[in-house]
């Protein structure tokens, strides 16, 4: 398993997971929206032999001492081997790099399994967004302070 940052010949492979992951989901990454952020912010590929086995979107603001995961995805056939916890732990490695102090993101309250790694990667509940998914769903409001 090895993670590094996305290029534009990873656009294939991100637009593949992103359709598995996300498909009924009318917020989902388009091919232009990943070009857009392998050149505005941070965006990690995890590889295990020459598939691509997912991705973690940071987005990184200047005035914030955050950075946030915007989405990560792992492709269905590489569940439940770590892949989730490597591409969040990259993420800390490098928010803390660039002298950020900590990680936010939202996910919604019906994702028990994604909530679960959140939890064991050290990121804390802080509260619940109504009304934050197009289909009416809560989100819950998760941080890790470094």
């Amino acid at each position: 398993m090895r993670i590094k940052t996305a290029a534009k010949g990873d656009l294939d492979a991100l637009c593949a997971i992103e359709a598995e992951a996300f498909n009924e989901d009318s917020f989902a990454l388009t091919r232009q929206n990943f070009l857009y952020h392998i050149a505005k912010n941070r965006l990690f590929i995890c590889k295990i032999g020459n598939k691509t086995a997912g991705y973690i979107l940071l987005l990184l603001r200047k005035n914030s001492k955050k950075a946030r995961v915007y989405s990560i995805a792992v492709k269905k056939e590489f569940g439940s081997q770590g892949v989730g916890f490597a591409l969040l732990e990259k993420s800390f490695t490098y928010a803390k790099s660039i002298d950020k102090k900590g990680i936010k993101l939202e996910v919604n309250i019906t994702n028990t399994r994604a909530i679960g790694l959140y939890e064991k990667s050290g990121f804390v509940k802080k509260g619940i967004i109504s009304n934050y998914y197009p289909n009416g769903a809560d989100a819950m409001l998760m941080e890790k302070i470094f």
